[in-house]
């Protein structure tokens, strides 16, 4: 069943479609702080943050209208949001490991993901109970990481 989409979304309503999408409702505060949250350089120890590449709100009406966004802006950025690629990326070695695939096939492609040695570390202990540290893991898989050389 199609049912008409609004052509702007409100705060309200974005934080609503955020929460439909990436299973976690942000802030309003966070909302309204993105722009500023964007210009920061992110970090490589965390997963993305639910703001992260956000399109503006549209130019306003008056100076007193409420900010709204182009719901086509906001369905597209949904549709390649970072946070989905990096679960997914969580979801694919934590299943490669209970399947029992190589563990350094396995962190090779979680390396290629995107995912850091913190998550890669934090999955791999999942896995077996056993405590490694993110130094550790770096050690033993470091290698992994190395681009090779240009021609």
């Amino acid at each position: 069943m199609s049912t008409d989409r609004p052509a702007t979304y409100s705060y309200k309503e974005l934080a609503a479609r955020i929460e439909q999408v990436l299973g976690e409702r942000p802030s309003l505060s966070a909302l309204r702080a993105a722009a500023a949250q964007g210009r920061r350089t992110s970090s490589t120890l965390s997963r993305p943050r639910l703001t992260v590449g956000m399109p503006a709100p549209l130019p306003p009406t008056s100076r007193t209208a409420p900010a709204a966004f182009s719901a086509e802006a906001v369905e597209a950025w949904l549709q390649d949001h970072p946070r989905l690629a990096w679960n997914q990326a969580m979801s694919e070695i934590h299943d490669a490991l209970a399947r029992g695939d190589d563990v350094e096939a396995v962190v090779g492609k979680a390396l290629a993901d995107g995912l850091s040695w913190r998550h890669i570390t934090a999955a791999l202990n999942a896995h077996d109970d056993r405590q490694r540290s993110i130094a550790g893991v770096h050690k033993r898989y470091r290698h992994l990481a190395e681009k090779p050389p240009r021609a």
